[in-house]
């Protein structure tokens, strides 16, 4: 695919409200160090590495940069190189020369020289090769490229930044990925934090997303319950703010009526719930403590004597109790 070039939104990020950052939301004290982190940055021409877990939004980051910074309208080009067929990935970075290869029917640029004069994201860089990863060292160090099957370099102005969210200090004591290139990237290094380490910023999140796709599926706007956001605050989510922009999705599309509701939520999130396991023991309508006490206590000096053969010596060595704490509870509830 002929790699296009994308225009960066011109507005700067000043004029947003304070707990968003251009298109990142969230007013937790880890996300206003990321945008703190993305101010200091955005002015210079510094190699920067994003860190973190999948579906934490690390390309936001990148566009938050580029947005804040003076090259917001000059093309950004993104590229996850673990998407790119290993066959293919040098050619579709570097570009190639008319005929220096099977199917290279056409000169074409690769993205590298598409983001000329902008910036190139490479999220997954720990995926590239040692040979490639070398090539791109040169490429960074020198700003040219050298298309496949070409004799001469161009002269490329393109600021790179990358995303990660493997453990690229384990990779270069591995050998797995180039020492000069990892100090090369990691000249500033931000750090986007999972979820759970934000769970403060959930609720300003499904704000976010319900205006999102309420707007999308043409649906008047939804609330949520407290309850349902207190859920949510309690899940893990492995998937960070991908996963919660699907679940809030799937609740514009399923929820009926205008409030989302624990019932809505899916069976996985509920079940993980403290806040749900506290609706299952204690009902809307509350329950009498003494006669649920007492039920079951009675169920298990039941279950011990079926055991112990109607044996209440035996059933009292089972519950741990003594002769006359299990003669006093067979009394007090008419169990012969």
């Amino acid at each position: 695919m002929r790699p296009r070039p994308v225009l960066v939104n011109s507005q700067t990020c000043d004029a947003t409200p304070r707990h968003v950052f251009c298109d990142m939301v969230g007013g937790s004290e880890a996300m206003r160090r990321v945008y703190e982190a993305i101010r200091r940055v955005a002015d210079s021409r510094t190699t920067v590495v994003i860190r973190g877990e999948s579906g934490t939004g690390k390309e936001l980051v990148a566009r938050a940069i580029v947005a804040s910074g003076p090259r917001r309208d000059r093309p950004f080009i993104s590229v996850n190189a673990a998407a790119l067929p290993e066959t293919l990935i040098e050619a579709e970075l570097f570009g190639h020369e008319k005929g220096s290869f099977t199917g290279a029917h056409a000169s074409r640029a690769g993205h590298i020289e598409a983001a000329d004069g902008g910036t190139l994201f490479l999220d997954e860089i720990s995926s590239l090769d040692l040979q490639l990863q070398g090539k791109l060292l040169r490429a960074l160090e020198e700003h040219q490229v050298q298309r496949i099957g070409s004799k001469t370099s161009k002269n490329i102005d393109f600021r790179l930044i990358t995303a990660t969210n493997d453990d690229l200090e384990d990779l270069v004591r591995s050998g797995r990925f180039r020492e000069d290139l990892y100090y090369r990237i990691q000249v500033f290094p931000i750090y986007m934090p999972p979820l759970r380490e934000r769970t403060e910023d959930i609720a300003l999140l499904v704000d976010h997303f319900l205006r999102i796709y309420c707007a999308e599926c043409n649906k008047p706007i939804k609330h949520v319950e407290p309850e349902v956001i207190e859920v949510l605050e309690e899940h893990s989510w492995p998937g960070n703010v991908r996963e919660l922009e699907n679940v809030v999705q799937r609740l514009v599309l399923m929820a009926e009526g205008p409030v989302i509701r624990l019932k809505d939520l899916p069976s996985q999130i509920l079940m993980s719930s403290t806040v749900q396991q506290d609706a299952l023991l204690i009902p809307e309508q509350g329950i009498s403590f003494t006669a649920e006490i007492a039920r079951i206590e009675t169920a298990y000096i039941q279950a011990a004597l079926r055991r112990c053969n109607g044996s209440k010596t035996a059933a009292a060595a089972l519950l741990h109790l003594n002769r006359q704490q299990m003669k006093y509870l067979c009394r007090k509830y008419r169990i012969a």
